[in-house]
Order: C-alpha cells, then structure tokens, then sequence
C-alpha cells in the first residue's frame, strides 16, 4: 500500500502591507536571515514533511531560489506563483498539488510569516488529518472578549472559553483539498481568508489541534521585534 505524503505549502504571496515596508515581510532579513528561511527550515528539518511547495509573489522569484540554493533547502520542489488574492494563492498551490501529487498525501497549508512552529504542532496537524480529515490549529482565548457593533462602544461579553483564534497549519488530504476548491468555483466563492473559514462556508465541520503561542503570524513591526527576542532566548537556552 502507498505511503502517504506529507507536503507542506508554504504561503508567501503576501506583500506586507500593514508593516509599511517596500521588502514583503516573509523576506525581511533578520539575524542575517530572511523570515521565509526560517519558515522553510523548519520544514526541512523536519522527520515528518517529505516535500514543501512555496507560493510566492512572481517578482520574487529569483530571490528565492538563491536562497533555496545558499541554505541547501532540499525538500522545496516547487515555486508556484500566487494570485491577486490570499485565496486565488491558496487555489493555484492547489492546481499545481494536483498534478504532481496523489489524493491521499496530506497538506499542511502554513503561512511563510510564522516561522516559529514546531515539530509537535506539525505532528498534530498530521494525526488530525488522519483521524478526523481535516485539521486546524488553534490557541485558547486568554483575553476578555467584548462584542461590538461598531467598534467604538460595548455592551457585550463574549465567553472568550467558546473562542478560538487559528493559526497554521491548517492541513487536508489532497483529495478533499481539492473538492473543497472546486465546491468553492460552484458556489461563486472566490475570495475568504482562510482554508478553514472556507470549510465551513462550505458546510463541512473542521476539528481542532492544539497549536502553540509562540507560533504567531509576524504582522507588525512590533511583531519582528518579538521575534527577534525569541530567537535571542533560543540561543541564549542552547
């Protein structure tokens, strides 16, 4: 019987608007490194991922396989070019998945910009595939919650213990990838900002692993700074 996959596709289409700066964020260098190298690294470290597809802004193309080459990322197979949109990103990574790889192999769709996942949030995307079909990392809420109108004003609560906040990986096998895309075309779903957002426009019901706290999305310039004092915390544990 054929051993599935493991494919990660790595999302890096975004061009970093709200950090304000003229490099998309996946490529700014920090530590001498740029963010996507990280992201990547991870996965190539990896026992469990087999191969990464990265989808990635055209321009940048070149750049990258520099550095697929500089930092011997053997397991990048492909670069697909990403769309207007995150979710045109997503689609044309998954039309490329579907000629190169079978419908059983699992996907583990991860953004380039949190390059702090680790091994066990990986681990546990891949049984939540395996056991349930689809799998969606998330954290607790660990914040009051106030439901506003407008933002501006409250009279609300939210029991924040019925509120999850998502990360990535947000993984399926390649089969029901696929399915869920074509669904989406049928229904005239051509944009939504996430893989499980869309699982459920769609009707489907997604389960839940757990994901980790450190495994934030850099978003912010504020955010590089903690990523920064991370990786100095890391080092300094060594």
């Amino acid at each position: 019987m054929r051993k599935s996959k493991i494919v990660a596709m790595v999302l890096a289409g975004g061009v970093g608007a709200r950090m304000g700066s003229p490099v998309p964020k996946q490529f700014a260098i920090i530590k001498d490194k740029p963010i996507i190298v990280y992201t990547l690294e991870i996965f190539q470290k990896s026992v469990s991922v087999d191969e990464i597809v990265v989808v990635l802004l055209k321009e940048w193309n070149d750049i990258l396989e520099k550095y697929i080459s500089q930092y011997n990322l053997t397991k990048v197979r492909k670069i697909v070019f990403g769309g207007a949109t995150g979710f045109e990103s997503i689609h044309n990574g998954v039309r490329y998945l579907a000629t190169a790889y079978h419908d059983t192999d699992i996907i583990l769709i991860h953004d380039a910009v949190r390059p702090l996942l680790t091994e066990e949030v990986i681990n546990a995307n891949i049984t939540g595939v395996e056991e349930h079909g689809n799998a969606v990392t998330v954290v607790p809420s660990t914040e009051a919650l106030l439901f506003s109108e407008d933002g501006k004003v409250s009279k609300r609560t939210i029991d924040r213990n019925l509120i999850l906040r998502t990360q990535t990986p947000q993984s399926l096998r390649l089969g029901d990838l696929i399915e869920l895309h074509e669904e989406a075309q049928l229904a005239g779903v051509t944009d939504t900002v996430a893989t499980c957002t869309l699982l459920i426009e769609m009707g489907h019901q997604v389960y839940v692993v757990p994901g980790d706290n450190s495994n934030f999305k850099l978003t912010t310039v504020e955010d590089l700074t903690l990523f920064e004092a991370c990786l100095e915390a890391k080092r300094a544990s060594r």
